[in-house]
């Protein structure tokens, strides 16, 4: 009997159907297509902020008299293989380490780094690239990156000041070097030499010592948790602190495999970076919900409409003996029926549309997780089910006697 209602049902309200259907669809389309990327958006949109340079930095700890005398310390270059050991090592996507020397006859700072530098990671194959043009992208030359020992950057400031161009030969350290670019970074490295880190090395008698190091790492947004002082965690707290990808337990562990050093994160970027993604969450969030009661109002106006040109039946049905839950019941299958449908062809359209959008914002497709599809048939029965709750409201206030007279 129910089978044969709900058959009878579809076959004489083809076009009402067939207008739930498309609400459920384009409402599950954009919902799985919102939630593909809020999948997404944390790694993704971390790594877009990625170009805005690093949000670690590592320096030699300094501590006591040595302090108090202003000695310089370093890190050993020996160390910077070991950033890509560490537990959360697959989320470093680069690290410039960084030499700071004095020229003081010339009367300018000389900063050593690397320009491109394949580093070989233990257990790895394929070397790891890594360098200014890895986490420093934004790093304008005007002329070309240096090719050889004998060749170097000026900052665009300084070289206003010397009153020296490209191709021009400067003399730092004693040794001639010709100017190869003048480099335009908006920072410190405007008023300074930039040179190979081994060639600063060498000349400076710092052979396999840096100054520091600036590290690029994919993390996950800040929360109270991650503010907690690893100090008062108990064990289980500090294991799940570890093991999250917060910019805090990154700077431990890189800590911990930098001897003499202390490693803290640039909180500027790394807070920024966790509004930004919180706010995006926040949204994505508000844009789901918003679609899915859209959805939702189409399919109860769609319904309710259905209902006024059914009121008859409705009311034939409870005169011979339909209880509530029989009515409801009957409702409540058309539901899940359309929902059922909308929410596969909603799936369907999704994988275009979040592909259209992973391109469009990102340069690449957005992952598409198996998980999609039931989701996808959750969301799509959820609005079909929203959307019949005021049908069925005013199914169970009809009264038979008085529609049956002619009443409504």
């Amino acid at each position: 009997m129910l089978f044969s209602i709900v058959q009878r049902s579809f076959l004489n309200q083809k076009k009402a159907m067939a207008v739930m259907m498309v609400s459920v669809a384009v409402g599950t389309a954009i919902a799985a297509s919102l939630l593909s990327l809020s999948f997404d958006i944390s790694s993704k949109v971390s790594k877009e902020l990625r170009s805005y340079g690093a949000n670690i930095l590592v320096q030699p700890k300094i501590s006591g008299l040595a302090g108090m005398s202003g000695q310089k310390r370093y890190l050993r270059e020996e160390d910077l293989v070991k950033t890509k050991t560490i537990f959360w090592r697959h989320n470093i996507l680069g690290f410039v380490p960084m030499l700071l020397v004095r020229d003081e006859k010339l009367g300018v700072s000389l900063l050593g780094t690397w320009y491109r530098q394949s580093v070989q990671v233990p257990g790895e194959k394929k070397g790891f690239d890594t360098g200014v043009v890895t986490v420093m992208p934004w790093w304008s030359i005007e002329g070309k990156w240096p090719q050889n020992e004998t060749e170097l950057l000026v900052g665009i400031s300084l070289a206003d000041r010397l009153r020296v161009k490209e191709q021009d030969m400067l003399t730092v350290l004693g040794k001639q070097f010709r100017i190869s670019g003048i480099v335009n970074s908006g920072g410190r490295e405007d008023d300074m030499v930039v040179g190979d880190l081994s060639v600063v090395q060498k000349l400076s008698g710092l052979e396999g010592r840096i100054s520091q190091v600036q590290v690029s790492a994919l993390t996950t947004p800040m929360d109270a948790f991650a503010y907690k002082d690893p100090l008062t965690m108990t064990r289980k707290e500090y294991e799940k602190w570890y093991c999250t990808g917060y910019v805090t337990s990154i700077a431990k562990q890189l800590e911990e495999v930098f001897g003499g050093s202390t490693v803290r994160p640039i909180w500027p970027v790394a807070e920024t970076e966790g509004k930004v993604l919180n706010r995006l969450e926040l949204l994505i969030a508000l844009l789901t919900t918003v679609s899915l009661l859209a959805a939702a109002l189409g399919v109860s106006t769609t319904m309710i409409m259905s209902l006024l040109r059914r009121i008859d039946e409705v009311a034939l049905m409870k005169a011979i003996g339909a209880d509530s839950l029989r009515t409801i019941l009957i409702f409540l299958t058309e539901a899940l029926i359309i929902g059922i449908v909308g929410g596969i062809i909603g799936y369907l359209l999704s994988l275009g549309i979040s592909g259209y959008l992973g391109y469009k914002v990102f340069g690449t497709a957005l992952e598409q997780k198996g998980i999609l599809l039931p989701i996808s048939l959750g969301v799509a029965i959820l609005i079909s089910v929203m959307g019949v709750y005021l049908p069925i409201r005013r199914a169970l206030l009809i009264r038979p006697a008085i529609v049956l007279k002619g009443g409504r």
